[in-house]
């Protein structure tokens, strides 16, 4: 019988120590000191079941001693590696070093007290003893100081307790099972102990099972709880994820789907659904030779249209076996209808919801691509002085003439049209030819116009029309047009559509060519600046002013009138501006080193300079650059610059004022000028034209405009110039008036510089 537990107590301390070569080698010991914990339990167990059978089978009173000895220090050792596994498990009393060294230094000297006991006898004695099967065996007796190593180790049993059952206590959910199966173990294992020292039983067979109750504390530890945990996050997880999982082992049977692919496929519960939605899936494909596939797909659901980006992934083992293959389907619907509605935002207009002028331009482009044999009409429309319902109705009642406007156009549209809101009041249509008619924009003009028409307003929408026969030329072509058309019949209140005709069509041919020279004619230096001097009463040169002139190399001096209004129009005019302010300042700094900088030259700005160039920081740039005062170069401004953004146009020229220009108001009174512009913008020299001095009817009356406003500029603290001066007559009629000073052909026309110096300096 002794034979049987000396072989069980060898094996369990075998099996012990085969499991803590196994978690050296495949779990990690250095600095995890949960890892290590159970290794020195398991160390400590197998020594301790070492040492009983010993002590069991050693038929040397003194061996068996010894052996009992060490037997009842590992006790001690069990428990404290046991209470330092229950500290790292449940990380609670795990900060201090105050109680393990207290623990440690108590056991110490329990151990060295037992391994004493063969010279006193204080703790236990051996007699034999025979078992029923007439074997013997040393048997111990206890003495009083044994009392005393059971009361520390059964303190130690109530600290193990202690800290397992307020992690049990303090913790809840899928982590109280993983504290409170730990604490159960420990118990049964102390009660068997129990029943061992209190009832007399002749081998602690109780050993065997703190053997394999540390082995057990090892696997649940190590392997079964973190496998456990890790597969209820993951279910978890999987059922919390805003996508439907599903997954199939080789056989194609469904093993998994979460509470979204339920949803999406089977609301009834039912697998085989899933199986068979699987296998038709498969049906037709080479799945063999797919490992991974990814693509976007739509399903309905209670009427309802989702997308879903899918994909689909096959598992193998480490040794490249299939085991199975799982799908995901991520709901996409969000993200693709604020895709849509972003991309309808990029390419459609706010308000009317019709193309943008970007997105016309290349819808126009396809189709004209797409339908090779179809003839195309671009048509343009927009609204006389629009600005003026807006001053007359408001912006807000000009924005729902506008939402009208594209309604009515829409509703007369068909698909293979491509319909737009081009900027402000500007809205064009490609349509194919054979749908145009006069007749079916007439009656949407004439209900637009409606709109808005009473005793006061009436409204004319102008339509112009461009036949497409050069389709590759750019659409930008194209639409350019259809509004050159619109501009031909502008000033008639009789024809409200145009066509872009021959006539049109070699106007803008000509406007392109001029385009196209413009920037090499800049570069190679080809525009000139010519001077027109300006005189005082006294007949002397103290300014003149800055005009350009095209010295083309083919045309010879091609005219402004040619080349201005274009450059305008199309808001190229800032880089000559640029240019002629540069040359202007260059001569100033040149006439200065000959000491005659009492001249000064005037230059014009246009209105579109104002948005293209910096206004402030280039002329106080030129001032810096060539060392000029400011006030030798004049800055002459018209009143159109104070159509839009008036207020912004107003600090830009007080600026310029206060660092010491001098402002020019040009064609006073020739435009639409208002005695308003005189009292709010800080201009130092008012400049009229001579146009109100005509012979005709009314001479008299512009000559008594001209001597109110002279008065008047003065009063205000302005020199006055008189421009277009061409006669006798009128210098005689000027002298009187009190102006300061006259310009115009009578004196001279513009000049070269350098004819200009060698006459004027």
């Amino acid at each position: 019988m002794i034979r049987i537990h000396v072989l069980i107590f060898m094996l369990t301390a075998f099996i012990m120590l085969a499991t803590v070569v196994y978690i050296a080698t495949k779990h990690k010991i250095k600095n995890n000191k949960l890892n290590i914990s159970i290794v020195q339990l398991l160390v400590v167990a197998s020594i301790t079941c070492i040492a009983y059978t010993f002590a069991i089978t050693s038929q040397v009173i003194e061996k068996a001693e010894f052996a009992y000895s060490l037997y009842f220090a590992s006790v001690d050792w069990i428990l404290i590696t046991f209470l330092y596994y229950a500290r790292q498990y449940t990380k609670i009393w795990n900060e201090g070093y105050s109680a393990p060294l207290i623990t440690t230094t108590i056991a110490i000297a329990d151990n060295i007290s037992l391994f004493c006991n063969s010279r006193w006898h204080h703790a236990f004695w051996l007699e034999s003893q025979t078992l029923p099967s007439n074997e013997w065996f040393f048997a111990f007796r206890i003495n009083d100081y044994y009392v005393v190593h059971l009361i520390f180790c059964y303190i130690l049993v109530a600290l193990v307790v202690a800290i397992l059952l307020k992690k049990t206590v303090l913790t809840s959910g899928f982590h109280r099972n993983r504290y409170l199966s730990i604490l159960i173990l420990f118990i049964c294992l102390i009660l068997l102990n129990v029943l061992y020292l209190f009832f007399s039983f002749p081998i602690d067979i109780s050993l065997c099972f703190y053997a394999i109750g540390s082995i057990v504390v090892g696997y649940y530890t190590l392997m079964y709880n973190p496998k456990t945990f890790v597969e209820y996050m993951l279910t978890t997880i999987t059922e919390r994820m805003e996508c439907a999982l599903l997954s199939f082992d080789e056989n194609d049977t469904c093993i998994y789907s979460n509470q979204f692919a339920n949803r999406m496929f089977c609301p009834s519960g039912d697998k085989r659904l899933l199986e068979e939605r699987f296998r038709k899936w498969k049906a037709g494909r080479e799945t063999n030779t797919i490992s991974n596939s990814s693509w976007n797909d739509i399903y309905n659901f209670s009427g309802d249209e989702y997308r879903f980006d899918v994909h689909f992934n096959k598992i193998y083992d480490k040794k490249g076996y299939y085991c199975g293959c799982y799908f995901s389907f991520y709901d996409v619907t969000g993200d693709f209808l604020a895709y849509e509605e972003e991309k309808y935002r990029n390419s459609h207009d706010s308000l009317t919801g019709a193309l943008n002028r970007e997105s016309f331009f290349e819808e126009v482009r396809r189709l004209l691509d797409e339908n090779p044999n179809t003839e195309y009409v671009m048509c343009c429309s927009n609204i006389k002085g629009f600005k003026l319902i807006n001053d007359m109705f408001g912006a807000e009642e000009a924005d729902k003439l506008l939402v009208r406007a594209a309604d009515t156009i829409r509703e007369r549209i068909q698909p293979g049209s491509a319909f737009a809101r081009l900027e402000a009041d500007r809205f064009a249509v490609l349509m194919p030819k054979v749908r145009y008619t006069e007749e079916l924009f007439m009656t949407g003009m004439n209900k637009i116009s409606n709109y808005l028409n009473n005793a006061q307003y009436r409204m004319t929408i102008l339509l112009g029309v461009y036949d497409i026969y050069d389709r590759e030329a750019p659409v930008i072509s194209m639409v350019d047009g259809a509004f050159l058309a619109i501009d031909s019949i502008k000033g008639s209140f009789k024809n409200t559509i145009a066509y872009y005709g021959d006539m049109l069509r070699h106007e803008y041919m000509s406007e392109q060519k001029i385009l196209g020279e413009f920037e090499e004619a800049l570069q190679s230096g080809q525009f000139a600046m010519f001077l027109q001097p300006v005189v005082n009463m006294d007949s002397k040169v103290t300014i003149c002013e800055a005009l350009v002139r095209w010295i083309h190399p083919d045309k010879g001096i091609v005219a402004p009138l040619s080349f201005i209004p274009l450059l305008e129009r199309t808001g190229y005019i800032y880089k000559l501006d640029l240019y002629m302010w540069e040359q202007a300042a260059k001569r100033l700094a040149y006439w200065s080193s000959i000491g005659r900088d009492e001249i000064s030259i005037s230059v014009n700005i246009s209105v579109k300079d104002f948005y293209y160039v910096d206004i402030i920081e280039t002329f106080t740039g030129l001032v810096e650059k060539y060392n000029i005062s400011p006030r030798q170069l004049k800055l002459e401004i018209t009143e159109s610059i104070f159509m839009t953004e008036k207020e912004r146009q107003l600090e830009i020229l007080n600026s310029l004022k206060e660092y010491g220009f001098y402002i020019e108001i040009d064609d006073f009174g020739s435009g639409y000028s208002s005695l308003n512009m005189l009292k709010e913008v800080p201009a130092d020299i008012l400049k009229m034209d001579m146009a109100f001095l005509s012979m005709d009817k009314n001479a008299a009356r512009g000559r008594k405009i001209i001597n109110t406003t002279i008065s008047l500029a003065k009063a205000l603290g302005m020199q006055v110039i008189i421009e277009g001066v061409e006669t006798k007559e009128q210098l005689d009629y000027l002298s009187g008036t009190g102006a300061d000073y006259l310009q115009g052909y009578y004196f001279s026309k513009p000049l070269p510089v350098k004819k200009f110096e060698d006459t004027y300096l």
